[in-house]
């Protein structure tokens, strides 16, 4: 399934596979829908614009739907299901901004459920139908990867609401890990630090009250958190899941795999 080239790369071989990608239009989803790409999978994207940074590619195939909204989820599973007869990875990487930036007293009901619904909703019912899909066939091994955030390990002070959904997250992934342990799916979930990404500038700009002025500054507060010293790159963390989705990693299920630049080193 692999082979290492002159720079000591590992490159995987995905050909043959068919790999979904939830949030698939921007940041680490985009970055993973690429190296899949390169891999030789068929990758198919869903989210709610999914086409604004692809062009049209062999292999690519694109689902536009709101992952909250289950009565079109189910639809869109519906013609998934009628084009492609397997999926054999699936990247659960949406997410949004939202449970950010304000004390717990100050979220309205209606952030609260914004929160859960774009952060846990969406990703509960991609998963429900993901599993339901792979069963269908146990000949194939397949892998479930869920993103879940730093932000899921602990307390966040005026993140509550977004932290709460990526411990959620976490939960869920090992619960589905050990439900699902006997079958042919693996499931695990791969925990970011500070990456750079629009969704990361947005949470940036949260704190700064939308002051593109104070953007570099907050950034620079943030690199002294890292024991690197520098945010992380989308590529960085594709690699990771293209191993996790590998046949190099059949014996992990239910792990949470930290990539962090070793920020979270001193808490955990």
């Amino acid at each position: 399934m692999s082979k290492t080239d002159s720079n000591n790369m590992v490159n995987f071989d995905f050909s043959g596979k068919t790999v979904m990608i939830t949030g698939g239009s921007s940041g680490i989803g985009f970055a993973t829908a690429q190296q899949f790409l390169k891999s030789g999978a068929d990758v198919i994207v869903l989210s709610r614009n999914p086409e604004r940074n692809f062009q049209k590619e062999e292999g690519l195939f694109t689902y536009a739907v709101d992952l909250n909204d289950s009565k079109a989820v189910n639809q869109t599973f519906q013609k998934i299901k009628e084009i492609h007869p397997y999926i054999d990875i699936a990247i659960n990487a949406a997410a949004g901004e939202t449970g950010l930036g304000k004390g717990i007293q100050e979220f309205s009901e209606e952030d609260f459920d914004t929160t859960i619904n774009v952060n846990l909703k969406g990703l509960w019912l991609s998963m429900k139908y993901q599993i339901e899909k792979m069963l269908e066939h146990p000949e194939r091994n397949c892998s479930i990867i869920n993103i879940s955030s730093v932000n899921g390990l602990g307390g966040v002070e005026n993140g509550s609401l977004y932290a709460a959904t990526k411990a959620a997250v976490l939960a869920l992934t090992k619960s589905a890990a050990l439900e699902l342990a006997s079958s042919n799916i693996a499931v695990n979930a791969v925990v970011p630090g500070a990456f750079d990404t629009e969704l990361l500038k947005k949470a940036m700009l949260s704190q700064v009250n939308g002051e593109e002025g104070k953007l570099e500054s907050v950034k620079e507060q943030y690199k002294k958190h890292i024991p690197k010293n520098r945010l992380g790159e989308p590529h960085e963390i594709a690699s990771l899941i293209l191993f996790l989705a590998s046949g190099a990693s059949d014996y992990f299920t239910g792990h949470s795999f930290v990539i962090d630049g070793g920020m979270s080193s001193r808490y955990r």
